[in-house]
């Protein structure tokens, strides 16, 4: 009874994410599967109703990459962007912390930060913070291209049966401090719960 107590416990310990290590290499995206896209267009809905279980290391490839990942050898992405610019950076936040996805190399860097970002978070699973350079950007160029990104979110989530919410009402001051970039860089957040 014992042993297989044990067992158990340390099945379950290893299904979790470990999300604690400063680089993260993530799994492969599943790039298969899931609802047929006319049937997610009329799912498709916003519920702010985000709390649910944490991500694990799959399920955050695999929303990355629907959100913007990298679909040919060339680098191109699944989400367009204007003058092929691809300037739409993606964060996650968990409740491990913050971190900074590199869709090149699919691996989450974790954010030094020390500022508690648990108010924007607000029990969701996961909350992605869309940012940009504008030095290399025009400002209009980059909220059209955050638009699509949202959209393959919203259309990856109902897929999954996800709620999700994108968000214009951020704390851009704070979440820019986190991130260690402008202000006027964060354009967007959007809050996942897994259901």
């Amino acid at each position: 009874m014992k042993k297989s107590l044990l067992c158990l416990l340390l099945a379950s310990l290893l299904a979790l994410p470990v999300l604690a290590d400063d680089e993260i290499r993530l799994p492969a995206p599943q790039k298969s599967g899931g609802m047929p896209l006319l049937e997610a267009l009329n799912a498709r809905k916003t519920s702010r109703r985000t709390t649910g279980e944490p991500p694990t290391l799959q399920q955050l490839a695999d929303v990355l990459w629907a959100a913007n990942g990298v679909t040919r050898a060339d680098g191109k992405r699944t989400a367009p962007s204007a003058m092929n610019r691809q300037e739409i950076e993606i964060a996650v936040l968990t409740r491990d912390g913050l971190y900074e996805w590199d869709a090149d190399d699919n691996e989450l860097d974790r954010s030094d930060t020390t500022i508690d970002l648990s108010d924007q978070l607000n029990g969701a699973s996961m909350m992605l913070i869309f940012t940009y350079d504008d030095d290399d950007q025009t400002p209009a160029y980059a909220q059209v291209d955050c638009g699509f990104v949202g959209q393959n979110v919203y259309l990856f989530c109902t897929s999954k049966g996800w709620n999700c919410v994108f968000l214009g009402s951020i704390d851009r001051a704070k979440l820019a401090r986190a991130l260690d970039c402008r202000e006027g860089e964060v354009l967007y957040g959007m809050r996942i719960g897994i259901r």
